[in-house]
């Protein structure tokens, strides 16, 4: 059985951590609604969505994951980076628009340290 959907957000600073735990799929909605409302409501600046520990991710999630990113990147004027993507839905992601290649790295850290860049 698919491990059910929650998410993690944690903020420092200007720095904003969403974590995303479990399968990713249209019963996950719900959880991502609240996740963006608290992404609007937020004064960061950098955020990193950590796919880490996500099991599985269903096409029927594109479309929410795709309006989270627009909200970071256009309504907050916000930068983004993806870490923890899994190779095989990093390339059905990128293949299919979801996400944007130039915007996911290897690990929070990384996403962190291209971050700095920006504060110097």
């Amino acid at each position: 059985m698919a491990e059910d959907f929650k998410y993690l957000l944690a903020e420092q600073k200007e720095f904003c951590v969403i974590s995303f735990v479990g399968t990713l799929d249209y019963r996950a909605s719900s959880s991502l609604g609240e996740c963006l409302t608290k992404v609007k409501e937020s004064n960061c600046k950098y955020f990193i969505l950590n796919f880490r520990d996500v099991v599985e991710i269903h096409n029927t999630f594109h479309r929410p994951l795709v309006q989270l990113q627009h909200t970071i990147r256009k309504e907050k004027n916000a930068l983004l980076r993806l870490c923890g993507v899994n190779p095989k839905w990093k390339t059905d992601l990128t293949d299919d628009g979801t996400v944007r290649a130039d915007e996911i790295v290897d690990n929070v850290r990384v996403a962190l340290a291209e971050f700095n860049k920006y504060l110097l």
